[in-house]
């Protein structure tokens, strides 16, 4: 039984508790009508909140219900329209959330956090072009503090398109803005190993390392392998180690376990930067090389005509050798070689040594080594492994430059 003065207490108290709630009555057609000060766009966040929350639990006539209120309350806030082309996406109504976005844009232009998420439902929808239009004018507007983010958002975007270099471009954007992000440090250094410049990527491992110690699994796995690919195989260990120790039921440490880590993530990202570099450099057109017959004198001797003779049996053994390591698989295949752009120069009269032009690739056959092929075409290795890249195994039709890449397209 409560005593008298604890009673008076309590009743002391009461409206205190009592200032935050609010009355409120409906009308025949379900319209709150609010009877105390409370603001409206408060009531409307708070519907705004129900219904994102009933929409992440799969209740989406609760979900709209609570949206349809919170624009009862507030029809010109920018965050109603913004929670509708949310549910409509998720509900696969695309023009609705188009429309949605569009109309929070229309009551605000350069709300930035539209403007965001916008561009991260167009890059969902790969239009690439729309969704950077978006990401950059979010990132012009100057009270816009999440500008790191914007970036990152862009570069995932022009890297699903397997646009590298726009990719690494707003990630270092990204990276200026933000440089003790660990989720953007860790996005350069997979990106950087998938385009195969393991240096850089040990250096934006090392950074990530100096802002935070809170490692992943996928971080311990990328980092064995950056540093595995850079043959620092103790320093690999390492990392393995770390990995199996402190997330040992996780897929990476299982992989480690089994084949030390033959194939992640990052691992499916190079391959497509190492087919589209492929594509990129043996679909540009070569430049035609017009060989210039020299000049012949009126009167020529038999011994000249002889010289001559030979020269030119000299000169077509050698293309035979050149499209022999080519293997064209059909006659028309190997009559188009013979009229590409591997042309020869003719050997100059009174020099014994006499250089033959390189072909620019060779393609590689069973049987091929590195070392083999650095002897057949008089190139040292270590200048083969700088123009290919080469930190792995050949395998058979692998193009092989014979001359540095980026000299040759200048």
């Amino acid at each position: 039984m409560i005593s008298k003065r604890a009673f008076i207490a309590i009743l002391t108290l009461l409206p205190a508790f009592l200032s935050g709630c609010v009355t409120q009555n409906y009308e025949n057609d379900d319209t709150p009508v609010v009877q105390n000060q409370a603001n409206t766009d408060d009531m409307a966040a708070t519907r705004i909140s129900l219904g994102l929350g009933y929409l992440k639990m799969g209740n989406m006539p609760q979900a709209k219900q609570n949206l349809e209120k919170a624009k009862n309350f507030a029809p010109n806030m920018v965050q109603v329209y913004t929670a509708f082309a949310h549910y409509y996406e998720t509900v696969g109504e695309h023009k609705l959330t188009i429309s949605s976005y569009e109309k929070a844009l229309s009551i605000k232009s350069d709300d930035a956090d539209t403007l965001n998420n916008y561009g991260v439902y167009l890059c969902r929808q790969d239009k690439i072009e729309a969704a950077e239009k978006q990401f950059l004018k979010a990132i012009a507007v100057p009270s816009y503090l999440l500008v790191a983010k914007s970036y990152e958002n862009l570069s995932s975007c022009f890297l699903k398109n397997d646009d590298f270099i726009k990719a690494e471009m707003y990630l270092n954007k990204a990276i200026l803005h933000s440089p003790s992000s660990s989720s953007i440090l860790f996005q350069m250094i997979r990106l950087q190993y998938a385009m195969g410049d393991y240096k850089q990527a040990k250096s934006f491992n090392q950074r990530f390392e100096r802002v935070t110690r809170r490692f992943t699994s996928q971080f311990l796995a990328l980092s064995y392998k950056v540093h595995y690919k850079l043959g620092e195989r103790g320093t690999a260990k390492n990392y393995g180690t770390m990995l199996v120790k402190m997330f040992p039921q996780s897929w990476e440490a299982q992989q480690y376990l089994l084949n030390e880590l033959t194939s992640i993530e990052a691992d499916s990202l190079a391959k497509r930067y190492e087919l589209l570099k492929a594509t990129n450099t043996l679909t540009k057109p070569k430049k035609r090389i017009v060989k210039l017959s020299p000049k012949k004198s009126k009167k020529t001797s038999p011994e000249s005509v002889d010289k001559t003779q030979k020269q030119v049996v000299a000169e077509k053994e050698v293309n035979r050798v050149h499209l022999s390591t080519l293997k064209p698989s059909t006659v028309k295949e190997k009559k188009a070689i013979e009229s590409s752009d591997v042309v020869q120069e003719e050997p100059k009269t009174g020099t014994q040594d006499q250089s033959k032009k390189l072909p620019g690739f060779h393609v590689v056959k069973a049987g091929d080594t590195l070392y083999g092929i650095s002897l057949k075409y008089n190139i040292k290795v270590e200048s083969l492994r700088r123009w290919n890249n080469i930190n792995k195994k050949l395998y058979i039709k692998d193009i092989i430059f014979l001359e540095d890449p980026k000299l040759v397209n200048q």
